[in-house]
C-alpha cells in the first residue's frame, strides 16, 4: 500500500528551535566574516598579556593551537554558516507553511550532516554533542511523522 507524504503540522518548538539556530548560524557567520580580522588581532593582544603573566598557562597553550587553525580557514566556516543557517531559516519558514519542500530541506540537512556529527562525537565525545545528534534525529523523525520509508519513496520518486 502507497502511503501519501504531507507535511505535518510542525510544533511551534521545533520551529523556533530551527529558526533560532538558522539565526545564530548565519549571524556567526557574518560575526566572523566582518569581524574575523580584528577578533583575531584581539585574540593576539589578550594571549600575549597571559603568556606575560604566566608562560606556562594551560588554557592560553591549548588556544594557541585551536584559535589560529580555526581563523586560517575562516572563509570555509563562514561559507559553511552561512549556507546552513540560510537553509534552516528557509526550512523553518517552509514548515511555518506545511510545505514538504521545507520538511525535505531540514531533514535532508540532518542525513547529510549527521556523518560529520557522528565522526566529530567519535573523536571528541561529550554529552552536549550527543544531545545535539539525538535532538536532530528526533526532529527529523518527528518531522517525517515518525515513517521515514513513505519520506524516502516519495523522495527518491521525485528524483527520478
Amino acid at each position: 500500500m502507497d502511503q501519501k507524504f504531507t507535511a505535518p503540522r510542525a510544533s511551534w518548538y521545533v520551529i523556533i528551535y530551527k529558526l533560532l539556530l538558522g539565526v545564530l548560524e548565519f549571524l556567526f557567520g557574518l560575526g566572523i566574516m566582518f569581524f574575523g580580522p580584528k577578533a583575531v588581532a584581539f585574540y593576539h593582544t589578550l594571549l600575549v598579556r597571559e603568556l606575560t603573566e604566566d608562560p606556562h598557562d594551560f588554557l592560553a597553550r591549548i588556544s594557541q593551537q585551536i584559535i589560529p587553525a580555526l581563523f586560517s580557514r575562516h572563509s570555509y566556516l563562514v561559507f559553511y554558516l552561512l549556507l546552513l543557517g540560510a537553509a534552516k531559516i528557509a526550512g523553518a519558514v517552509g514548515l511555518i507553511f506545511r510545505r514538504n519542500w521545507g520538511v525535505d530541506l531540514l531533514v535532508g540537512l540532518t542525513v547529510i550532516l549527521f556523518p560529520f556529527q557522528f565522526v566529530h562525537f567519535i573523536r571528541r565525545p561529550s554529552a552536549t554533542e550527543f544531545t545535539y545528534i539525538i535532538l536532530g534525529l528526533l526532529i527529523a523523525l518527528y518531522l517525517v511523522n515518525f515513517r521515514p520509508h513513505v519520506w524516502a519513496k516519495r523522495m527518491v520518486r521525485q528524483l527520478q
